[in-house]
């Protein structure tokens, strides 16, 4: 699960380095700022389209965001987000995992799963998360930003 205080923290320390407040980001974002302010406050966390949105536009790591690595990493080169049901299945078969061994470990329905694969539907950041954990890689590498 995500922890929304460090998501929260990160996203301070980003905003705080370019000199941001919550307005100037949520227009940069093209969103409004009640919402940019339940990311900032650690209400809720960003769902996935805006998570990328977030990670590409401070060019930092997205586990950085979510508060699973300390530093931002924004001199790294990182690639563009990869559609997520072509990237799934390309860790999936990296991994060597069966989509039904994938479904059965991560408790993770099939009609969920499904959409995913088939692109009409994207994940959750905890679900981003878990699957990161699961299969023991980085966000950015689920992504195919590194």
């Amino acid at each position: 699960m995500v922890n929304l205080s460090k998501l929260s923290e990160s996203l301070k320390e980003l905003m705080n380095e370019r000199g941001l407040n919550q307005s100037a980001l949520a227009e940069a974002m093209g969103t409004c700022s009640s919402k940019m302010s339940s990311y900032i406050t650690g209400k809720r966390a960003p769902n996935y389209d805006t998570f990328v949105a977030l990670i590409s536009f401070f060019n930092c790591s997205g586990d950085f965001l979510l508060g699973l690595k300390e530093y931002p990493c924004e001199d790294v080169r990182y690639n563009a987000v990869q559609p997520f049901d072509e990237r799934l299945r390309v860790v999936l078969k990296e991994s060597g995992i069966t989509q039904y061994a994938f479904i059965r470990q991560t408790k993770i329905s099939w009609g969920v799963f499904y959409n995913w694969l088939s692109g009409k539907s994207k994940p959750s950041i905890d679900n981003l998360v878990k699957i990161a954990t699961y299969l023991d890689c980085s966000v950015d590498y689920l992504l195919g930003r590194v």
